[in-house]
């Protein structure tokens, strides 16, 4: 009884290869997609322009700007009555961080000012993370050094005294000195400056407003689902061919599917934007907004929801059931995701990866949504992005709709 049971259980298993192939090749595929997306383990290593800004003369920043260039930063010096001209050199794009340094090696330690770090919000960051650390180390390195450096000690004459009271004294100036060295370690060494790229000074962007669109996305490309569920039906209970006795065309059958599930579409986008914005704040995490204008976003929101429909109407008429729609659509759905930053961010990735990217349709949607919050760009400056979800989708939804007219001719049963 258990051999034939096993026999027939192979039997079952040999009529769904492709089911069988997909438990082998989906996760091969995912391992690799996101071993090379992680596989960037050098922050610093692309050459992401930066600039050293200080005034005329500053021995201090000299030595600093030396420092930084040993560590292989594409780095290049300039006078701070500059800084107005690289801003704008920043918000084009030129460069991927400006530093501001008002100090010199004469200013005192109790009036040290931070150093100003203006930078775009789109920036990439880990890699502002691993060059903050790098700034870290040698700026209070310099710093301190250039304060010791006359760290002798004078005393009031020249006739010899006690060793207990020439101690004494030298213990009460370098407690003096290591005071002060630890209320100056203690402030804060930055003072972050974020423009975008109208040029405008921008709140620092935060976790949410990467995590809540990404995840908003995936989720309408997962309207593939349901969809399919009511194509497989049709042909389980037969009403394709009352449909086709009944001459409907098929564009229109595809028009009417198509119009719930964009409704659907679009209040998966408002349901997350009140859920970033309600309930976020309550969990102690910072609220999701939207920045500028709404009409940007509900026509990238029609062009997302378009290039979805048009992926899960295709995987829909293509799978034979419903089982294969979920294992088909859902692991392209994953390897778009994977792919195009959806759960990986794009500049983690190497560059290879980031390539790679631009060829997701989540990776598109995801660029238009970050530029909208971020960098608060108007409708023509995501065109290009809204161009290729509405193509991908039209040339889905025309390929899914030839093949369900000639279902519709072919797969009628009376």
């Amino acid at each position: 009884m258990l051999i034939a049971s096993i026999i027939k259980e192979l039997r079952l298993l040999s009529r769904d290869l492709h089911g069988v192939a997909v438990l082998f090749i989906m996760p091969i595929l995912f391992m690799l997609i996101m071993s090379a997306a992680l596989s960037n383990n050098n922050e610093l290593s692309h050459k992401a322009e930066i600039v050293l800004l200080s005034e005329t003369d500053n021995q201090l920043n000299q030595d600093f700007f030396n420092a930084l260039k040993s560590e292989n930063l594409a780095i290049q010096q300039a006078n701070l009555n500059q800084l107005s001209e690289y801003q704008q050199q920043l918000q084009a794009g030129r460069f991927e961080l400006l530093i501001a340094n008002f100090n010199t090696e004469k200013t005192a330690l109790k009036d040290e000012q931070a150093l100003q770090l203006w930078l775009n919000p789109s920036v990439d960051r880990s890699w502002l993370l691993g060059v903050k650390g790098v700034l870290q180390k040698h700026y209070t390195e310099q710093r301190i050094a250039y304060y010791l450096k006359d760290n002798h000690i004078t005393l009031e004459n020249n006739k010899r005294k006690q060793i207990k009271e020439i101690e004494k004294k030298v213990n009460q100036e370098l407690d003096k000195k290591f005071t002060q060295i630890n209320d100056y370690l203690s402030q804060e060494r930055w003072q972050e400056v974020y423009l975008n790229r109208q040029g405008q000074e921008v709140a620092k962007p935060s976790s949410v407003q990467h995590s809540v669109p990404a995840w908003l996305i995936f989720g309408m490309f997962f309207i593939m689902i349901p969809l399919s569920n009511v194509m497989a039906m049709e042909r389980q209970t037969n009403t394709i061919t009352r449909l086709r006795m009944a001459r409907a065309p098929a564009f229109s059958l595809i028009v009417a599917k198509l119009i719930p599930y964009f409704i659907i579409n679009q209040l998966q986008f408002i349901g997350m934007i009140a859920l970033g914005y309600f309930v976020l704040p309550m969990l102690e995490m910072p609220a999701f907004q939207l920045s500028g204008s709404f009409l940007p976003y509900a026509v990238l929101s029609s062009a997302v929801s378009l290039a979805a429909l048009g992926y899960g109407l295709l995987v829909s008429v293509i799978a034979r059931t419903t089982e294969h729609a979920v294992v088909l659509g859902g692991g392209g759905i994953i390897i778009m995701a994977a792919i195009g930053g959806i759960m990986v961010p794009i500049y983690v990735m190497p560059e290879i990866m980031q390539t790679v990217a631009e060829f997701s349709p989540m990776g598109w949607a995801l660029g238009g949504f970050q530029n909208l919050l971020l960098n608060e760009y108007q409708l023509p400056q995501i065109a290009n992005y809204l161009w290729k979800l509405t193509a991908f989708g039209i040339v889905t939804l025309g390929l899914a709709s030839l093949i369900y007219q000639h279902q519709l001719k072919t797969q009628v049963r009376f």
